[in-house]
């Protein structure tokens, strides 16, 4: 396992900044309340990160690779991990929504009606205080920057401002995009399923391979935004409720070096420098080394 993450440090560093911001839904209620709901694929990472990192046990994983079922039940960490299997529109139905959820939808395609039906069954099944969490493809990996803005036209129809032309789909600009939907749908939602409000915390854009966007927050019925106050989110650094993502960017060091940046890094509040090594990458892992994998 720590061999995969090490394949995908980025992705790594966002599992751990994401269950660090988690801790805090104690003022919500005790951690052991939480349930888990995930694709836990044949490595179950993000499963032993939620459980080693907040204690979670009661956890679901959803495998729409039906074909190797044996092996994910080979697989799993924990045998309180319970398997669904199929697509997750056909097996969301099937979980215990009356229980306090932390859900990740973390699909490798770009954002679609699929996707959004998910979410939006999510979000209308869940109890207020629940953390819901989707991470989708940046629709930029592979695609000509011409045929951008109609990738997303195929895959969101409508949904897709008008307003957008092919000059807004330079970098992050599908990303952004994706971003906005995934936000429209949840304030709608959960306006009308629970007459509350969706509060953002995560909006994450990283690329170990291709660009991803991960986005998320806490769902909010009237009142519940005093409760959420009381978690004090925005006192982590990578925390964001608006349109600016955070961009998680883990740069090529060494050990050594990342050890003498550790070291230098927790002991002043300025950037240390080595020869040969651009800002930007001290800036970078400064950002992330925390949370990165060989760190406890």
């Amino acid at each position: 396992m720590a061999r995969q993450y090490e394949f995908r440090p980025a992705k790594a560093a966002q599992r751990r900044m994401i269950v660090d911001s988690c801790r805090r839904l104690t003022a919500i209620a005790p951690l052991e309340k939480f349930q888990y709901v995930g694709f836990g694929a044949l490595e179950f990472i993000d499963f032993v990160e939620f459980h080693k990192g907040l204690g979670v046990t009661r956890m679901t994983s959803i495998e729409k690779d039906t074909s190797n079922q044996h092996r994910y039940e080979f697989n799993r960490p924990y045998s309180s991990i319970k398997l669904l299997m199929g697509d997750a529109r056909d097996v969301l139905p099937e979980i215990d929504w009356s229980q306090l959820a932390i859900v990740w939808l973390d699909y490798t395609d770009v954002l679609n009606t699929d996707v959004l039906r998910d979410v939006d069954f999510v979000l209308r099944s869940c109890l207020a205080g629940s953390v819901v969490i989707v991470t989708v493809n940046g629709a930029t990996t592979g695609v000509p920057l011409p045929n951008r803005l109609q990738n997303l036209k195929d895959s969101l129809g409508d949904r897709v401002s008008d307003s957008l032309t092919d000059a807004d789909m330079t970098k992050s600009g599908p990303t952004r995009e994706q971003r906005r939907i995934l936000h429209d749908l949840a304030n709608s939602v959960v306006r009308q399923a629970h007459s509350g409000t969706f509060r953002q915390l995560y909006n994450f854009e990283y690329a170990d391979d291709a660009k991803m966007l991960t986005w998320g927050g806490i769902v909010c019925s009237p009142g519940f935004e005093r409760i959420v106050d009381m978690c004090r989110f925005e006192d982590l650094p990578f925390v964001r409720s608006a349109d600016e993502a955070f961009e998680i960017r883990v740069p090529m060091l060494t050990e050594r070096e990342m050890s003498y940046l550790e070291a230098e890094i927790g002991g002043s509040a300025g950037l240390p420098a080595i020869k040969g090594i651009e800002k930007k990458d001290i800036k970078d892992f400064a950002d992330v080394y925390r949370w990165r994998v060989g760190v406890k």
